[in-house]
């Protein structure tokens, strides 16, 4: 069925959807395992270290925030292209399969963290007893990092990388550059870039609300100001989905040659 998809240069983007899911039952340790890890990491730190440490809003709907935003950090989602090699080879020189493919896996990971942190996000308006703003805290968690996911795959575009086991790389480590610095910097990178894009596309929304009523970093925005920052935010997060997934197919059709050397040869790390 998968092959059937990935042949058909009219790639439908529910069969895109539905060849992602399979992949990521037949190797769960590449996605949902590493999802679920940032969760959990996430919440031991908000519970047992200063939060204001490591979260700009630390009241009690900033976790569900927080846990989306480290949730969407997700290693694979800026390995985009090389943890499904075979698939991105067989459509390069097809950029409108291929561009559905690349939204189909940003789809995937979306469908994997947001219902979970839109379910928090609720428990929190329950505590809370705002549910005007639970549901704008809803929204933020399932709408804003969209565009952030979107730029944070970039990154896996301009530098894929082999998903080879530990061994293998322990066993190459005299390739020490190619195998093992590259490999760790790309692994670290979408905790950083991913935080920064997200810090990106708030900037201005941010700037207009500090200008208005100024930020308490403890307690929750109100929600006139929180309904006015999420409309900006959102659009903002729209045009970097948009752009995002132009420039990387644009880029792939560029430098296609040179990335199916490196897809094709799984020995490069």
């Amino acid at each position: 069925m998968i092959d059937h998809v990935a042949d058909d240069p009219g790639l439908p983007f529910g069969a895109a959807v539905r060849a992602e899911f399979t992949r990521i039952r037949t190797h769960p340790g590449d996605t949902v395992a590493v999802v679920a890890l940032n969760g959990v990491m996430m919440t031991v730190i908000w519970f047992l270290l200063p939060r204001s440490w490591f979260f700009t809003f630390t009241g009690p709907s900033g976790y569900a925030l927080a846990l989306a935003g480290w949730m969407y950090s997700d290693v694979t989602a800026s390995n985009i292209l090389a943890a499904d090699p075979d698939r991105v080879l067989e459509l390069i020189g097809d950029p409108a399969s291929l561009r559905t493919v690349l939204r189909a896996k940003e789809a995937v990971l979306w469908m994997l963290v947001a219902p979970l942190c839109m379910v928090v996000a609720i428990a929190c308006g329950v505590a809370e007893q705002d549910w005007q703003y639970t549901a704008l805290v809803v929204i933020a968690v399932a709408v804003v990092p969209i565009g952030a996911l979107a730029v944070t795959g970039l990154v896996g575009v301009f530098f894929p990388y082999h998903q080879q086991p530990l061994l293998w790389r322990w066993r190459q480590r005299r390739r020490f550059g190619p195998v093992v610095l590259r490999w760790s910097i790309l692994t670290i990178a979408p905790y950083l870039v991913y935080p920064a894009v997200a810090c990106a596309i708030m900037a201005v929304p941010s700037a207009l609300w500090w200008l208005v009523d100024g930020i308490d970093r403890t307690q929750r925005l109100p929600t006139a100001a929180s309904a006015v920052c999420l409309v900006v935010t959102a659009a903002l997060s729209a045009l970097c989905w948009v752009w995002a997934n132009r420039y990387a197919i644009a880029w792939i059709e560029r430098h296609s040659v040179a990335l199916r050397e490196y897809l094709s040869d799984r020995e490069r790390g």
